[in-house]
């Protein structure tokens, strides 16, 4: 098994479209989000991983929780996954169009998030941001536009042209600090001393408006879900060449 994942760490679920193309194709209503660790679960040596009669692998040791934002309830969704299920987000291909000569100061997106604080200061009524934001408003979709034209012979000729545009699914609106809590647990290990699971010790509330019940919510989550700036300023380059 590869290294596992750490808390804060962005992952996706591994049919990803952009870690296997620069551009989705299809229905972006079936692309995964990107995702936040929040906890690492280990499961205890007793856990059955594979099946008593085939042998098949049918669970693991690592298991990770992970938060994305549901854009159309306007609302956090935690998912239970295992760690061969995920892939880091540094997997992703994010293409950026920019007309522009690239100018000196640029870094590629992936960089730029990877560059992103561990954690921030607390300070009330601050302005924050979730870190997948910025990912999830770089993905494109391409699609094909088919045209029938008539030469000057009369001739229908077929021409397709490729039309690219953002897919922003997941996009997460700007959040403000109201509240901050420190937990503490008393099951991180297991009797025999092993760890149990790896939680963030450090939360922030904070508060959103929610346009799908036309109301504010607000929610505790890890400081480490968080940047306090916007990154729409900070400017990026492809990370790959668009073909």
């Amino acid at each position: 098994m590869n290294e596992n994942f750490n808390l804060g760490d962005l992952v996706t679920f591994k049919t990803h479209p952009l870690l296997f193309d620069l551009y989705i194709k299809g229905d972006g209503k079936y692309v995964p989000p990107i995702m936040i660790v929040k906890e690492v679960l280990f499961e205890n040596m007793d856990k059955k991983e594979f099946d008593d009669v085939s042998g098949n692998r049918i669970a693991e040791k690592v298991k990770y929780i992970c938060v994305h934002f549901d854009d159309n309830k306007s609302e956090f969704i935690e998912s239970h996954l295992y760690h061969s299920q995920l892939e880091s987000f540094e997997k992703l291909n994010i293409a950026k169009r920019d007309e522009k000569k690239q100018e000196e100061g640029y870094i590629d997106l992936i960089t730029e998030v990877l560059n992103y604080p561990k954690k921030i200061s607390y300070e009330f009524a601050k302005i924050v941001h979730f870190k997948t934001k910025k990912i999830e408003a770089f993905k494109k979709r391409e699609s094909s536009n088919i045209k029938i034209i008539e030469d000057n012979k009369g001739n229908n000729i077929e021409t397709k042209e490729k039309i690219r545009n953002y897919v922003v699914n997941y996009i997460t609106p700007d959040f403000v600090i109201c509240g901050y809590k420190k937990e503490t647990y008393n099951d991180l290990f297991y009797n025999n001393g092993n760890p149990k699971r790896i939680a963030s010790t450090d939360f922030i509330k904070v508060k959103w408006f929610n346009s799908n019940q036309q109301k504010f919510s607000e929610q505790y989550l890890p400081i480490e879900f968080f940047i306090d700036y916007d990154a729409f300023k900070h400017k990026t380059v492809i990370t790959a060449e668009e073909k």
